[in-house]
């Protein structure tokens, strides 16, 4: 119990520390997005906000849609997220990882781009823990701005969550306690599929978005729905 304990205490101190430097905008690994090619624009949190019209110059994108995958607490413990992102990557999709706190803050980048025909179709958000939490709501968010979104994938969330209109597809994987299903609201006319994880053998709440099938699921939904796009010169 010991050794629990202390463990708990390092992670909060450690989760703790991170918080403080991305605050202060620092640079710290945990705490920033992956790509070289994102842009600061005085965002919250040290998160960085994609500059759509230079990125999609690049050749290394090589499909349509944008992916926002969402961490949890502090950026420690959803480290999965960036291993999706980076398999993602190394396919020409164009993915991003953040805190589940700048959810906001990307919505309103895609709704401005969006008026400037800017948007790269379809709109994928996946996010574990607290960032489950605040994929719906990104997604209902954007919805509620005439943003459709073709996917959500969930990696279990800890409060329920209600989609609306505008979202075509939920996924939903979770340890059931009674209180983290994703269910549908008002207008909701897509599929959701929640998806019971307590039979896999080693996985559980503080690793679900690591399993590599699970992960793999993710990449291939977005495989499908995205298509390939004519290679760009970069400028």
């Amino acid at each position: 119990m010991g050794d629990i304990s202390k463990f708990v205490k390092q992670a909060l101190a450690g989760a703790l520390a991170i918080t403080l430097s991305l605050g202060m905008g620092a640079t710290a690994n945990a705490g920033e997005d992956h790509q070289s090619d994102r842009v600061r624009n005085n965002a919250p949190w040290g998160i960085s906000v994609s500059s759509y019209t230079s990125r999609k110059t690049e050749t290394r994108i090589r499909r349509t849609g944008e992916v926002y995958l969402i961490r949890g607490l502090a950026n420690i413990f959803s480290l999965g997220m960036d291993e999706i992102e980076k398999k993602m990557r190394a396919k020409g999709l164009d993915a991003v990882t953040f805190n589940h706190s700048g959810w906001k803050y990307r919505a309103d980048d895609i709704i401005k781009r969006s008026k400037e025909k800017k948007v790269s179709y379809p709109i994928i958000i996946a996010g574990h823990s607290l960032g489950a939490n605040s994929a719906v709501s990104m997604a209902n968010y954007l919805a509620k701005n005439k943003i459709k979104v073709a996917l959500v994938v969930t990696f279990d969330p800890t409060i329920k969550r209600v989609v609306g209109k505008d979202i075509k597809t939920v996924i939903n994987y979770y340890v059931p306690n009674g209180k983290n299903e994703v269910v549908r609201g008002r207008g909701f006319r897509g599929r959701i599929k929640n998806v019971d994880i307590t039979d896999r053998k080693g996985v559980g709440h503080m690793n679900v978005e690591k399993n590599p099938k699970l992960q793999q699921d993710l990449i291939n939904r977005t495989m499908k729905l995205t298509r390939k796009t004519k290679r760009r010169k970069t400028s």
